[in-house]
């Protein structure tokens, strides 16, 4: 593995990730990779304000430092 993708690889698993949390639908969603929690809380009021375009109701979040394994995880 040269550098640069060692660079890569430590950038990404120590990225930022806005993970919203709704309840109707049960879902679970991460937007990301952001550089920082400053440029995740610059872009989360869109991905709110999709999902309540779509008629998602009670949703919480959190700006954290994750790798998520999938993007979007439904409840059974």
């Amino acid at each position: 593995m040269r550098l640069t993708d060692n660079l890569k690889q430590e950038q990404f698993e120590f990225a930022w990730w806005v993970e919203i949390i709704t309840n109707h639908p049960g879902c679970t969603y991460y937007f990301g990779p952001f550089m920082n929690s400053q440029e995740a809380q610059t872009f989360l009021p869109a991905y709110i304000e999709d999902l309540e375009q779509e008629g998602t109701q009670e949703i919480r979040f959190q700006i954290q430092q994750c790798q998520p394994k999938e993007l979007t995880i439904f409840e059974d």
